[in-house]
């Protein structure tokens, strides 16, 4: 199973990740690809999908570059997104919420809604 990678010069990635028992992931797993102080942010912009989605992000590290791609997908109002981003599925937003690894499909569903939010045509590398 996967997740997308948006790095800061808006390239993405579908990244492998070592899924446990129903596709989930631990928040150990997703800090490798970041850094241990990561701060969780809502992609409201693509929220129509089936399922709810979840950002995390390197944690208020203002010497970061801003990452347009993941700035487009948070809610108008919200702070500039600084880093590198990983997009994974959660069950429900709150305490005790799971998050889950993305299947191909999945993914590719996913594109097309970040391409509307971002206003161009957005594919893995």
């Amino acid at each position: 199973m996967k997740v997308l990678f948006i790095r800061t010069n808006d390239t993405v990635s579908a990244r492998q990740i070592f899924a446990h028992s129903q596709n989930e992931l631990h928040m150990t797993d997703i800090k490798k690809l970041l850094s241990p102080s990561i701060e969780t942010l809502y992609p409201t912009r693509i929220s129509r999908l089936a399922y709810l989605y979840i950002m995390f992000a390197d944690k208020e590290d203002k010497k970061r570059p801003v990452n347009k791609i993941a700035s487009a997908l948070v809610s108008k109002g919200t702070h500039e997104v600084r880093g590198d981003v990983v997009l994974a599925r959660t069950n429900h937003a709150g305490s005790g919420a799971k998050i889950f690894a993305l299947d191909d499909q999945e993914i590719e569903k996913v594109l097309e809604r970040i391409s509307l939010a971002v206003g161009h045509k957005v594919e893995t590398k």
